[in-house]
C-alpha cells in the first residue's frame, strides 16, 4: 500500500472527542542550580528590575507552557537529528513550527514534510472528493494524499469532516501530532508547576551587567538587578497525555528521559549557570487509564488503585517508538503511526 493510503475498509483513527488512552504522569523537578523564569519589568524602586514570576501566593510558579515548551524543543531536536539519519525522512518526524512561512517554499527540499498553513487552508476549503481534480492543489500535496477511490470510499462511511480531520493528523509531523500546531489540537497538557513550600525560603537578588561586545568592557548604564529562586527549589509536575499510541509516548518520553537525567534547563539566564534541574518521576501517584480499564477506573477507582507496572511501561514505549521508525524489529510493529 502506498504511505499514507487507506483501504476501503480501514477505520478512521480517533481523535481526541473518543478516549482511548490517558497518562497522567507526576513528578518533581528539583533545581540543582539557581533558576529563573522572569515576569514583566517592574517599575518599583524597592523592587529589582527583573523580578521572578508569582502566582496569586506571592510564592515563585513555572508556566506549565514553558516547561512544555522546554520539552517539545528538545523533542523536535532529536526528531530532526533522526529524520537526517538515511532513510528517515519518510518518518516525517518533525518540521520547522517556529518561524514557519505560511507556504511551502519552492523546491522544498523535504515535500513530505508536516503541512504549511496555506496547503491546511486549501484541505479545508476544497472538498475531499474534488482534491484531486479541483486543479486548486499543489501536486507536492496531492501526490501525499491517499487515492480519489480510498477518499470518495472515506467520505461515504464517515463523512467529509472525519476525512478532513484524519488527513490533516495523518499529513502533520510525529511532533505536531503530539504538541499541536494551529490545526491540532495537543495531545499533552501541563499543569503550572507548583512550588513544594518545605524547599523554599526566599528569592535571592543578584546583579547584572551588559558587556560592550567590541571592548569587551562593563557597557556604560547597562547595570541592573534580576531575582532569583534559589538553588534546591522543587516544583510539582503533573502531566496528562491524550489518546497518545505507544509509539507516539516513545518519542515524548525521549524528552521525559532527558528532564530525568538532567540534560534540559529551564529559565533564563542559562548560559550564566541557572536552571540546571532534574526531574524524579511519582510513579505511585501516576496511573495510565485505557478504553479497557476506565469503566472500573470510574466506577471503582478505589479497588483499582495504581498499575504496579507502570515504572517499567517507559521501556515499552521507547520500543515502539524505535520500531515504528525501522530502529529495530519487535512486537510493537502495530504501534507504527503512518
Amino acid at each position: 500500500m502506498v504511505r499514507g493510503e487507506r483501504g476501503p475498509g480501514m477505520t478512521i483513527s480517533p481523535d481526541l472527542s473518543t478516549f482511548t488512552t490517558r497518562l497522567h504522569f507526576q513528578g518533581c523537578l528539583v533545581f540543582e542550580s539557581a533558576l529563573r523564569i522572569g515576569a514583566q519589568k517592574s517599575q518599583a524602586v524597592d523592587e529589582p528590575d527583573l523580578p521572578v514570576l508569582r502566582n496569586a501566593a506571592g510564592l515563585p510558579y513555572i508556566p506549565g507552557s514553558s516547561f512544555k515548551g522546554a520539552l517539545r524543543s528538545y523533542v523536535e531536536a532529536v526528531a530532526r537529528a533522526l529524520q537526517a539519519r538515511p532513510g528517515m525522512q519518510e518518518h516525517n518526524l518533525a518540521c520547522l513550527p517556529v518561524g514557519k512561512a505560511s507556504e511551502r517554499p519552492a523546491q522544498d527540499p523535504i515535500p513530505d514534510i508536516c503541512l504549511f498553513q496555506s496547503e491546511v487552508s486549501l484541505l479545508k476549503q476544497v472538498k475531499p472528493q474534488e482534491w484531486h481534480t479541483s486543479g486548486k492543489m499543489p501536486s507536492e500535496l496531492v501526490n501525499r494524499l491517499p487515492s480519489a477511490a480510498v477518499i470518495q470510499n472515506d467520505v461515504t462511511a464517515h463523512g467529509e469532516g472525519q476525512v478532513v480531520d484524519r488527513t490533516l493528523r495523518d499529513l502533520s509531523c510525529w511532533t505536531c501530532r503530539i504538541f499541536g500546531a494551529p490545526w491540532l489540537a495537543s495531545k499533552v497538557l501541563i499543569r503550572d508547576l507548583v512550588l513544594v513550600p518545605e524547599t523554599f525560603f526566599r528569592t535571592e537578588i543578584r546583579d547584572g551587567v551588559g558587556i560592550d561586545r567590541d571592548t569587551g568592557r562593563a557597557a556604560s548604564g547597562l547595570k541592573y538587578q534580576f531575582e532569583i529562586v534559589p538553588a534546591g527549589a522543587a516544583f510539582g509536575l503533573e502531566l496528562l497525555v491524550e489518546n497518545a499510541t505507544e509509539a507516539e509516548l516513545g518519542l515524548l518520553w525521549l524528552g521525559v528521559s532527558a528532564f530525568e537525567r538532567g540534560e534540559v534547563l529551564m529559565g533564563g539566564a542559562r548560559s550564566r549557570g541557572l536552571g540546571w534541574c532534574k526531574l524524579t518521576p511519582e510513579w505511585t501517584a501516576s496511573r495510565y487509564v485505557t478504553a479497557e480499564n476506565l469503566l472500573d477506573i470510574l466506577l471503582r477507582p478505589a479497588e483499582m488503585g495504581v498499575l504496579p507496572d507502570l515504572s517499567q511501561a517507559p521501556p515499552g514505549w521507547l520500543s515502539a517508538f524505535a520500531v515504528a521508525i525501522g530502529a529495530q524489529g519487535g512486537s510493537h510493529a502495530q504501534a507504527t503511526v503512518e
